[in-house]
């Protein structure tokens, strides 16, 4: 008779990061059986693993995308997104739950509403859904966009649209990196805009508001 084999499963390895933060978590506790001196210098030795590993992290989270458990959840309380987009919710929108309340992931359709600024929130407007919207036969104040995939907004729109839920509003600092052609060349403005060009390096900022998740 043939002899019974069993799959037995592999071991698995922790992960370099996990596994480094918890050397480090276990070389500053007070209860580790371990001399002093001896404790600083594991910790000193494993603590640029532990920065290496959170480096390397955010190095592959792609521009416009944020962390799955990357959050707004109080009004005022500014979220920064991996590549540095500062968002400040002004309202958190609906609480119901749900894929057609948000927030809405990469390749979601949704209505947006925008006034997109230079110099600070009062600076001139080089862009705004209002502006796109008013040259539509329906004069529409806002746009229906594809996150990730529209080629008209930055990827700073898509990070910043990636925290909010339907009916939330908030405004988005935005660094040159997340910009159009990460800020490496200056681009036109809309043709209704109180600039012509944005200039290479700019800092954006855009007032957004999340009207509806049309497809999640």
């Amino acid at each position: 008779s043939t002899p019974l084999s069993i799959a037995m499963p592999r071991p698995r390895c922790l992960p370099l990061a996990l596994l480094a933060a918890l050397l480090l978590g276990l070389a500053r506790s007070p209860s580790f059986a371990l001399p002093g001196a001896r404790r600083q210098l594991l910790a000193a030795a494993v603590a640029p693993l532990v920065a290496g590993a959170a480096a390397r992290a955010e190095e592959e989270i792609p521009l416009g995308s944020i962390p799955k458990d990357l959050q707004a959840k109080e009004v005022g309380q500014q979220v920064t997104t991996p590549h540095g987009v500062v968002y400040e919710p002004l309202e958190l929108g609906t609480e119901e739950q749900g894929p057609r309340n948000g927030p809405p992931r990469g390749g979601s359709t949704v209505i947006l509403k925008y006034t997109a600024r230079l110099d600070g929130w009062n600076g001139p407007i080089f862009d705004s859904s209002t502006l796109r919207g008013r040259r539509k036969p329906n004069k529409v104040d806002f746009i229906e966009s594809r996150l990730n995939v529209d080629p008209s907004l930055p990827n700073c729109i898509f990070e910043a649209v990636k925290l909010m839920k339907v009916g939330a509003k908030g405004r988005a600092t935005c660094p040159p990196k997340v910009s159009y052609s990460e800020g490496k060349v200056a681009f036109d403005a809309d043709e209704q805009g109180e600039v012509q060009k944005v200039p290479a390096g700019a800092t954006l900022y855009y007032d957004l508001e999340l009207v509806r998740i049309i497809k999640p």
